[in-house]
């Protein structure tokens, strides 16, 4: 297995070459243990710029559905302070909410079954409004937004829910959503990078940025703030996007869920996290139970609560992850995959659009590296064509 390696540097530079990206770092695991980590390229298209490091920190754009919002409702639920049926009329007691969101509970939300469209450029009503305004208006605007299906009829992938879902977090918790993260998921995992990028204190150049794009609302170069138009209007911080961080911090939190839903068993896994506390338990985090209900898939659905499966046929993941696995795609060039039967764990976080939003070369490289990342694991079953 050991000389496979080199076949993932060799592709991740043949991703610069054939500009797919400026700026990468790929994560390769196997049972909560790194087997192989890379970086590559400069954090922008600059000959000047500095080049990637283990501490590059990277737009993770979608993969804040899950490793955000959705295990924050994961712990809240753990916590018994609401469950999967609990309604949005049951949470949030506003004026702003009409009649047919009330009824809507958190797993259809979650599973994005609840009849919302797929997405809308709300940015442009709240760039209307001073700064000092804007607040919560993204989520009133989803809420505002008619149905276009009976909830729990179709699957849509809808980032309004998610806009939704940050509001639930927010009433429960009595925090915002980056400090309800920050403090009770990824700083007693010891993952202080992980956090939103709030507009008005946006990442500095003490912390290195992989650039994304010129901005379709600020018409310069997006380092350090949320690419998304939304997320960026509403200030940086929303339940769809928003969340920044490094590879091997999406790693380790991945890892943690898995030690969690493989019990009590993989209590001796190497996951080399460095815990704040000596008596933290990863399980107390995380139950087990609440774990493995998340990352069942839902009946009649691929998808599980908040993380998506790989497609039966063609997959981002290549043809080595079993049907029992779990992941998130970013817009900006991100990834994170996790095999629950074979232990096998992929993080590719890339800057993709640094390059334009049309440039789609991601779709051919992900299938690709991932394919090579399970052969040098040892899998070379094809769980699909």
């Amino acid at each position: 297995m050991s000389g496979s390696w080199p076949v993932l540097n060799e592709i991740l530079k043949q991703g610069l070459r054939q500009q797919v990206f400026t700026a990468a770092t790929l994560l390769v695991g196997l049972n909560g243990e790194l087997r192989y980590e890379a970086v590559v390229g400069r954090i922008a298209q600059d000959d000047n710029a500095a080049p990637v490091t283990r501490d590059t920190y990277f737009d993770l754009a979608s993969l804040t559905k899950p490793l955000a919002t959705t295990l924050a409702l994961l712990t809240l639920m753990a916590q018994d302070r609401l469950n999967l049926e609990t309604t949005l009329g049951e949470i949030l007691t506003v004026d702003w909410l009409p009649p047919d969101k009330q009824p809507l509970t958190i797993k259809s939300l979650l599973t994005h079954s609840a009849g919302l469209p797929a997405w809308r450029p709300f940015y442009q009503t709240i760039l209307q409004v001073p700064p000092e305004q804007r607040g919560g208006m993204l989520e009133k605007l989803a809420a505002a937004e008619p149905l276009e299906y009976l909830p729990g009829t179709a699957t849509v992938y809808s980032d309004l829910g998610f806009m939704l879902l940050k509001a639930v977090i927010e009433a429960v918790s009595g925090q915002d959503l980056d400090r309800y993260c920050r403090e009770q998921i990824y700083q007693p995992l010891g993952l202080s990078g992980l956090g939103f990028c709030p507009t008005s204190r946006p990442g500095g150049e003490d912390q290195q940025y992989a650039a994304t794009e010129i901005g379709l609302i600020q018409g310069r170069g997006i380092q350090g703030e949320v690419h998304d138009e939304n997320a960026w209007a509403a200030g940086g911080m929303a339940g769809h996007a928003g969340l920044f961080g490094r590879g091997w911090e999406v790693f380790r939190l991945l890892a943690a869920l898995y030690q969690s839903y493989q019990g009590q068993a993989a209590a001796k896994m190497p996951l080399n996290l460095s815990l704040p506390k000596e008596d933290f338990e990863i399980m107390d985090l995380f139950p087990t139970r609440w774990v493995r209900y998340f990352l069942t898939p839902v009946p009649g659905s691929t998808r599980t609560l908040g993380f998506d499966t790989p497609n039966p046929g063609p997959a981002s993941a290549g043809r080595f992850f079993s049907r029992h696995s779990v992941g998130h795609l970013g817009f900006t060039g991100t990834s994170c995959w996790l095999d629950l039967d074979l232990g096998q764990m992929v993080i590719l976080l890339t800057n993709r659009v640094h390059l334009g939003r049309d440039n789609d070369k991601i779709k051919q490289f992900r299938p690709l590296i991932h394919e090579a990342a399970s052969q040098a694991l040892g899998f070379t079953q094809p769980f699909r064509d």
